[in-house]
């Protein structure tokens, strides 16, 4: 590892120098002759940089085309499964319906039933791509999309065949399924809606309902009330008959005694004996009135006191009815309630799982359209074509090999990636900026500069035989690397100082006197005259020129030729 300190120019310099000799012969007997020569220099206008310098060659990349595709996983498609009926998770719950159906109707969709998706996949498949012509060469340049390979007819057309049904079948699958869907999205919202509705009018549902039942007992109760009243007032009636019947059965024992005193008599008073005789027998009838009459509120009595309890009996009965009713009715309504509260919820993952199996078919149907287009991509009109630009160095397919996923197609040199490896000692490394300039010269073009950059650096490693530590640094070259081949020399710059765009001329043509600088001119006359310059910046050829000097003015360069 020699570093060569080397002084650089740097881009967008340019000098134009003309040859302009004088020559002055210094006469004398027995003394050599010596001649000045002046060169013309044009001061110029750029950047000076130094920096260190190494030479290395060129090493250009190499590209391997493959074919990516994977035929086998591609034509064993699983863009389309088989799904058997299936319900959705989460559906509306059936069987408990809003109170509007008495709280036994169906108040919403109940359990959906997401109708089937049964499709036949296509049978896994042992299809390959054949190569029927190789049409690139070793040594060959080909550009991006030239032809590398024709694949035989039948092997293309097979495999096209089977990725468009693939297609096809997906297509119809996945608008089958839309349509199948609407019916249950549209229950799903009629479900939701049911369920709104019941929870809306839940309460007074569940007042109104309970409100027969409690009519019912009122009813009931009134109807015992009516039949005790009555019973009551015919116990009354029955007192009263009871004391009447006593009465006359009183007057008929008097009617009956004043006849039987006056039976003796009854010739010689007949008017008295016909009075007490017609008084016994109203008395007699009106007893036995009265005593049907008791006879009669006596059954009317207990049939009123069967009444009663029968009604007590379905009092209690309405009353255990009502009782149960409003457990009942209570419940539906809380129930009512809670699916209104959920109704929302419901329908969201009613909606999302016909969402998710309307997703996934059509997934299954982007995935098959994705292989064709892929198939179309890497295959066209039968051919395999070139990905890159370069010039090939193998060919790794002959006809009648087959390609298969991770197949080598050829091998290209990348004339995108030209590198060059510089090996550094480490100070000269620990003086390089990672993401500094670095001019590159090529000897086959010393008129050009290419610019690189620093792209990888290896590990420290030492030199037994120098004792010494050097790292391999790696620099690409940038811009227009068209005309570089492998091997080619050139010497690699890290530039360590620059200064832009500043006026400068060549080292030789700078003298000093004293403390000061000059170069030497022509004046207006032709005359070889001094002019005072500053310098400033030096790359070790080129002197910076801070004031003195323009761009495009013409210094000399002075040199001696001597003779005997």
């Amino acid at each position: 590892m020699n570093t060569k300190a080397k002084l650089f120019t740097g881009i967008g310099a340019a000098a134009a120098v003309g040859i302009f000799a004088v020559s002055l012969r210094l006469a004398g007997h027995g003394h050599s002759e010596e001649e000045l020569v002046y060169r013309e220099s044009k001061v110029a206008y750029g950047s000076l940089t130094v920096g260190i310098t190494e030479e290395a060659s060129v090493e250009i990349g190499t590209l391997e085309q493959r074919f990516e595709l994977d035929i086998s996983a591609l034509v064993d498609s699983d863009t389309t499964s088989a799904s058997g009926s299936q319900t959705a998770a989460g559906a509306m719950p059936g069987g408990f319906g809003g109170m509007g159906n008495g709280g036994t109707g169906n108040g919403g969709s109940g359990m959906m039933s997401f109708g089937s998706f049964n499709v036949d996949g296509p049978a896994s498949q042992s299809q390959s791509l054949e190569v029927a012509e190789v049409k690139a060469a070793v040594g060959q340049e080909v550009k991006e999309g030239d032809m590398l390979y024709i694949l035989t007819t039948e092997s293309v057309d097979e495999i096209r065949e089977t990725l468009s049904e693939d297609v096809s079948d997906a297509k119809a699958d996945y608008e089958a399924l839309q349509i199948e869907q609407e019916e249950s999205r549209t229950q799903a919202q009629q479900g939701y809606d049911t369920y709104v509705t019941n929870g809306k009018y839940a309460q007074l549902v569940y007042e109104n309902e309970l409100k027969t039942y409690q009519d019912a007992v009122e009813e009931a109760a009134k109807d015992v009330d009516d039949k005790q009243n009555t019973y009551n007032e015919n116990m009354l009636e029955l007192t009263a008959l009871q004391e009447e019947y006593e009465e006359a059965q009183k007057f008929l024992r008097e009617a009956q005694g004043a006849v039987s005193e006056n039976y003796e008599g009854r010739h010689e008073n007949a008017y008295y004996y016909t009075v007490y005789l017609n008084t016994r027998d109203t008395a007699q009838k009106l007893a036995d009135q009265f005593e049907k009459e008791i006879e009669s509120m006596n059954e009317e009595l207990e049939q009123l006191a069967l009444d009663i309890q029968a009604a007590v009996r379905t009092m209690n009965q309405c009353q255990l009815d009502y009782e149960k009713a409003k457990l009942d009715l209570g419940q539906t309504q809380e129930i009512d309630a809670y699916y209104a509260g959920k109704a929302s919820e419901w329908y969201s993952i009613q909606t999302a799982s016909l969402d998710n199996e309307l997703f996934s078919a059509k997934k299954r149907y982007d995935t098959a359209e994705e292989k064709l287009a892929a198939f179309d991509r890497s295959v066209q009109d039968n051919s395999i074509l070139s990905e890159y630009s370069g010039v090939v160095t193998e060919v790794l397919l002959s006809e009648g090999d087959t390609l298969s996923g991770g197949s080598s197609l050829v091998v290209l040199n990348d004339q995108e990636t030209v590198t060059m490896d510089v090996s550094l000692g480490e100070d000269d490394y620990n003086a390089v900026d990672r993401d500094g300039t670095v001019n590159i010269v090529f000897t086959a073009y010393p008129d050009e500069i290419f610019s690189g950059r620093i792209t990888e650096v290896s590990d420290a490693a030492y030199d037994s035989s120098l004792g010494a530590v050097y790292y391999t640094v790696t620099v690409t070259v940038q811009g227009d690397v068209s005309g570089l081949y492998e091997g080619m020399t050139g010497d690699v710059t890290f530039v360590t100082k620059e200064m832009k765009q500043v006026c400068y001329v060549s080292n030789r043509a700078v003298f000093r006197e004293g403390t000061k600088s000059y170069v030497k001119v022509r004046d207006d006359s032709g005359n070889i005259a001094k002019q005072e310059v500053t310098t400033g910046f030096s790359d070790g050829v080129h002197v910076e020129v801070v004031a003195g000097l323009s761009e495009g003015d013409i210094v000399l360069i002075e040199s001696k030729v001597g003779e005997t």
